[in-house]
């Protein structure tokens, strides 16, 4: 039988019984009543808060927590901290959490804009349980193919194709987003952006007259050129809430996140709908839904985390930025940076916007530098794609809705090795010719073009020599 090693003087056990008794030990630790506890990484204490009151918290399934709050003698309101992981194997899928009491109803939970795996719940003094879980967790959802469904060779032919990692067969994507829709935005980063031929994401706050407040936004101030940026489509809007100053509950948070979704589409109408959302950092938000609520009924996904700021307050921005941006360059990812005010004074000088803008310049030609919405509608539609080739005829499946995900994919194609020196045509089935560039690349010269992400089919041939 396996022992545990022992001391001199110690009576010796059997392994087995150690660590049942560790056993034992961990969940009484787990069950016990407390002040704080750790479940799996999710931090669960009470704030500010050093009295008689006690808490347990146990495990019922993956992503769903039961929190039992004994007040004892305390008669004070409490507030809960529940701080879910977003990292490791732990990881939770915070935007689809929901807290509710004992009768199963939703429960009220305050969260920051910019940290919404951290979850406030006002407790009574009164003993009461409330139940953390996940209600629309992503594992519930269609799988996406997988990597490698995304590539094909014809077994007669040899022929080959591949969905690009990111558009045009660039290496990374790399996006530049502006918060707050403030006036530099017009005067500086636009005409800056421009004259380097990149696409911006801008967040904007679309409230014009907010009903506490005297002064109009800075929005409604400059909205005519707002309205002409929109207008040339060179650039793109995303939600950045009506008026950037939080929600107290379910009615003034679909105000805030659905009126400003309403006005961007507004000034986009024959534009797909989905956009990036920003709650905004410094804002609270009061609700009894899960953030993915409200993701999914403006078309929008979560842009709140994951992006290097560039204030120069932040200190090193320039040379911070080439290494973040050479190291996605290296692993083939999309880097998102934002920025504030553009100008001298405030929150980014010109000359450290212009010196990031020269660095992504020099690394053109392994970036894709478009809008958030574009990378994000290329992501999805990539793994929500298939591709299949057979007697040179190329089959793409596409899983999403077209509606809202409109961005081309790029494919490309390596014809058989015989073909090389012969010209090459690619037509739908409809007999329409889809313009094909031959570019090289690590694998060898191959045919690259772009399609719509849509069930389709194209014919790959030798095109036919004149008589």
């Amino acid at each position: 039988m396996l022992t545990q090693g022992v001391g001199k003087g110690e009576e010796l056990k059997p392994l087995s019984l150690v660590r049942s008794s560790l056993g034992l030990l961990f969940a009484s630790l787990l069950f016990s009543p407390v002040n704080a506890a750790d479940v799996a990484g999710t931090k669960v204490n009470f704030v500010d808060y050093s009295g008689v009151a006690t808490l347990s918290v146990s495990s019922i399934d993956q992503f769903k927590l039961q929190i039992n709050v004994e007040p004892q003698s305390e008669r004070n309101p409490l507030t809960l901290l529940v701080e879910l992981p977003t990292t490791g194997s732990n990881a939770w899928p915070f935007i689809d959490v929901q807290v509710l009491d004992s009768k199963e109803l939703p429960v009220s939970v305050r969260r920051s804009g910019i940290e919404w795996h951290k979850l406030l719940i006002s407790v009574p003094p009164e003993q009461i349980s409330f139940v953390v879980q996940v209600v629309d967790s992503a594992d519930n959802r269609p799988p996406f193919p997988l990597e490698k469904e995304r590539y094909a060779t014809d077994p007669k032919t040899r022929m080959s194709a591949k969905i690009c990692s990111w558009y045009d067969g660039r290496r990374a994507a790399f996006s530049i987003r502006f918060d707050d829709s403030h006036p530099t935005h017009l005067s500086k980063a636009i005409p800056l952006l421009n004259e380097y031929g990149f696409r911006g994401t801008f967040m904007v706050n679309p409230g014009g007259h907010p009903p506490d407040r005297r002064q109009r936004s800075a929005f409604e101030d400059h909205r005519a050129e707002w309205e002409a940026v929109a207008k040339r489509g060179n650039h793109e809007f995303a939600n950045h809430t009506m008026n950037h100053r939080g929600a107290a509950d379910d009615e003034s948070m679909e105000h805030e996140i659905g009126d400003a979704a309403k006005a961007i589409w507004k000034l986009f109408p024959e534009k797909s709908k989905l956009s990036a959302l920003n709650l905004g950092g410094g804002t609270q938000w009061v609700t009894t839904r899960p953030l993915q609520y409200y993701l999914d009924k403006y078309h929008h996904f979560d842009a709140s985390s994951n992006s290097t700021g560039m204030d120069d307050s932040y200190g090193n921005r320039i040379a911070t930025f080439r290494r973040l941006l050479d190291a996605h360059i290296e692993r083939g990812l999309w880097y998102k940076v934002h920025y504030h005010y553009i100008g001298d004074g405030l929150s980014t000088s010109e000359a450290n916007f212009r010196a990031a803008l020269d660095i992504a310049k020099n690394h053109q030609s392994q970036l894709w530098i478009a809008g958030m919405a574009d990378i994000y509608k290329y992501q999805t539609e990539r793994r929500g794609a298939r591709l299949s080739i057979k007697n040179n005829i190329l089959k793409l499946s596409c899983a999403t809705d077209p509606e809202l995900y409109d961005q081309l994919l790029t494919i490309d194609v390596m014809p058989p090795k015989s073909w090389m020196t012969e010209p090459v045509m690619v037509t739908n089935l409809k007999g329409q010719k889809i313009d094909v560039r031959k570019v090289t690349t690590s694998d060898g010269v191959v045919l690259r073009f772009d399609v719509p992400p849509t069930d389709s089919m194209y014919k790959i041939e030798k095109t036919p020599h004149p008589n």
